[in-house]
């Protein structure tokens, strides 16, 4: 236990130092990350493979992605390439040439292919690490603490004027709050990941006060419980309260409604499962809070951006509607395979109508970005299997019977909600750092919408079985 506790620790840290190094963009520190986190696995499948145990649980689709992705570097006949890619009939070292493959750029996407490996890396150590019998967990602690400090450091940023981030001086964005990050949009993105477990361990300790004024407001374990979870309800709103502050300071547009679209989702599921006003009416109270201290600092300049909205000819001199309807005329020439994983700053340079002087290396929308990298089908393969286990989630958490657990659920649907809202306008899934975050949520809602669920219905069935057998025997 002492050992997986310390590697636990480890990938804390990992996340924690992608985050405060610009978001893991430099080539250093998502190398590192890589490495890292596939020596931890390793370490973990040596000493389950030692002790005797069961593989891991992985599910299929990462590795079907990750198969898919190693045939587009694969040389393969021309004739197949050009009958999966037919704009590549047009290049003319294909047409003196036998052999190549579906990827543009192979390298690129060997590099891509590694990042996604630590992804999936993140995702099976998250599943395996969290233990929902403990009410205190590495992960969720590290997830919130590094929230909280991004939060705040943006907060600082914007009210100050100290753009700073460490001692590197920003250049770009410096009238927005981005914490440790380059972009403010990222920024708001690791927010909008962290905030919902805020939420939901609000929601936690609404349960227990709930419980204990059903049994006449006595606790069962400790004297002076419950005033200990109100108290403990109102020290995780305050710090969702900074972290919706973080995000508004951020001035962010995809970042504030994929927050507020995760906190309705979250909170309509409460109310769903609970059926009670009282947590309606915490909501409201967190909205006040909110909306006091947003005047407070001032939301001008966020109203300011979303009126430019409405602006005439804004959609096109923004750049993001003709980026994608660029996007949307090489993925109807890549529509199977695509140009290759990581491609598509090379790729798009070809289909680019607007801003020609700029080099665009991401296209704004994680969805059609992935589906001119790797074809419909790898889009398919990568996004499909995120929105169902999304669907499972929200199942388990309506039916699960443990508190805890379903808290824990609840959060994991909004943090994964939210980047799948902003990823419509944005590149966060680009990000390493926010990648990161991504996965190992997506792996302890996995473990506990999924793994946890099944593993009671195989003991349910079991338990079942025995009985004919136990009957028979008396």
């Amino acid at each position: 236990m002492a050992l997986k506790r310390a590697l636990e620790i480890v990938v804390a840290l990992v996340i924690i130092a992608s985050a405060f190094a610009f978001g893991g963009v430099q080539p250093v520190a998502y190398s590192l990350m890589e490495i890292i986190l596939l020596l931890v696995l390793l370490l973990v499948l040596f000493r389950r493979a030692r002790n005797g145990s069961t593989g891991l649980h992985v599910p299929l689709w990462p590795l079907l992605f990750g198969f898919w992705v190693v045939l587009e570097m694969i040389p393969l006949p021309a004739s197949w390439v050009i009958r999966l890619s037919p704009a590549r009939a047009l290049d003319p070292n294909l047409a003196a040439s036998h052999w190549a493959s579906l990827s543009i750029n192979p390298h690129d996407t060997a590099l891509m292919l590694m990042k996604f490996v630590a992804y999936v890396a993140a995702f099976v150590l998250a599943a395996y690490f969290f233990d929902f019998r403990k009410r205190r967990n590495i992960l969720l602690s590290a997830l919130i603490a590094l929230g909280i400090f991004e939060a705040a450091y943006g907060t600082v940023q914007y009210l100050t004027g100290w753009q700073k981030i460490f001692t590197f001086t920003k250049q770009y964005y410096t009238f927005e709050g981005t914490g440790t990050y380059i972009n403010h949009n990222h920024f708001a993105g690791l927010l909008e990941l962290v905030l919902p477990f805020l939420v939901a361990s609000i929601f936690y300790r609404f349960q227990l006060l709930s419980e204990k004024r059903a049994v006449g407001g006595r606790s069962q374990h400790v004297p002076g419980a419950r005033d200990s979870s109100g108290l403990q309800a109102l020290f995780y709103l305050f710090l969702a309260v900074i972290l919706v502050v973080g995000v508004i300071c951020s001035k962010s547009r995809g970042g504030i409604v994929g927050t507020v679209f995760s906190v309705v989702l979250v909170a309509v599921l409460a109310q769903l499962k609970t059926g009670q006003r009282t947590w309606l009416a915490g909501l409201v109270l967190f909205l006040v809070c909110v909306g006091a201290y947003g005047m407070w600092i001032g939301l001008g300049p966020v109203f300011s951006r979303f009126e430019e909205i409405g602006q005439t000819g804004y959609a096109e001199s923004e750049g993001r509607l003709s980026t994608w309807r660029d996007d949307l005329r090489l993925i109807h020439d890549y529509p199977v395979a695509g140009t290759g994983f990581g491609t598509f700053g090379l790729g798009f340079r070809h289909y680019q109508t607007e801003g020609v002087n700029f080099f665009f290396d991401h296209a704004h929308n994680d969805f059609l970005e992935l589906a001119s990298d790797t074809g419909l089908v790898g889009a398919a393969l990568l996004f499909l299997p995120i929105f169902g286990i999304l669907a499972r989630m929200i199942a388990s958490f309506l039916n699960d019977p443990r508190r805890y657990r379903r808290a824990v659920t609840l959060g994991c649907i909004g943090s994964v909600a939210a980047l799948l809202v902003h990823s419509v306008t944005d590149f966060n899934l680009q990000i390493p750092a926010n990648a990161l975050v991504f996965a190992v949520v997506l792996g302890i809602g996995y473990k506990a919408a999924v793994i946890e669920r099944r593993l009671e219905r195989q003991a349910a069935s079991a338990v079942n079985a025995s009985r004919p057998v136990a009957a028979k025997a008396r």
